[in-house]
């Protein structure tokens, strides 16, 4: 099942242009399975994002796009009373909540506006990100980003490797010819996401390219 798990839109996102159901008709277009909308500090309703799923025969699910103190944090499982995480800062904070919901954190793209040193040897810069403890506590690194750098996306999927902490990918669109840069293969077909969360924690995937 390939699943762009990192895209945004409007109106929840104010800083995206895209409507929902163009995004379902754009990701049907080009052989997606399903999308993650991830909207910056709140999630959409369960209701709303069940009724897209019937109109478009379509798998659509909700997470959120937490900014914290360790940078942004994808996350699945909320329960419907914590939609709104907004001001939400201390990632300890956020890691009780998710913890308490049984749900599953994921660093979003990690390296976006890292400057990297010239050094002929990087391997200091690598073993410097791998000690950051967000790192050893999410359930996943999103290692392919579509509005990363290859450069930044390359080091994510060092960190990954490294720590053995699994990858996913996302569009992380704004754009509808966004969507599908980048995505997430997953073993096993999912249809909500209780499902989703599940998959994840068991890293039953893998994060890729799907289209330029």
């Amino acid at each position: 099942m390939i699943i762009d798990m990192h895209v945004h839109t409007r109106p929840l996102s104010p800083c995206s242009s895209i409507d929902p159901e163009d995004a379902i008709k754009a990701a049907k277009e080009i052989g997606l399975d399903g999308l993650c909308f991830t909207e910056h500090e709140i999630t959409w309703k369960s209701e709303d994002i069940r009724q897209l799923r019937e109109k478009w025969d379509f798998a659509v699910f909700c997470g959120i796009e937490v900014d914290t103190s360790e940078g942004h944090i994808l996350v699945f499982g909320l329960k419907e009373n914590q939609k709104n995480l907004l001001h939400i800062k201390q990632f300890r904070k956020l890691q009780d909540i998710i913890h308490a919901t049984n749900g599953v954190m994921i660093v979003a793209h990690p390296f976006r506006s890292f400057i990297l040193q010239e050094l002929l040897d990087p391997q200091p810069i690598l073993d410097d990100v791998c000690a950051k403890q967000v790192f050893h506590i999410v359930e996943a690194i999103e290692i392919c980003n579509g509005k990363s750098t290859e450069k930044e996306n390359d080091l994510a999927h060092e960190v990954s490797a490294r720590l053995q902490v699994k990858g996913v990918g996302g569009s992380d669109a704004h754009y509808i010819q966004e969507i599908g840069r980048c995505v997430t293969f997953f073993e096993n077909n999912i249809t909500n996401e209780e499902q989703l969360a599940a998959e994840l924690k068991d890293g039953r995937f893998k994060a890729g390219y799907f289209r330029k």
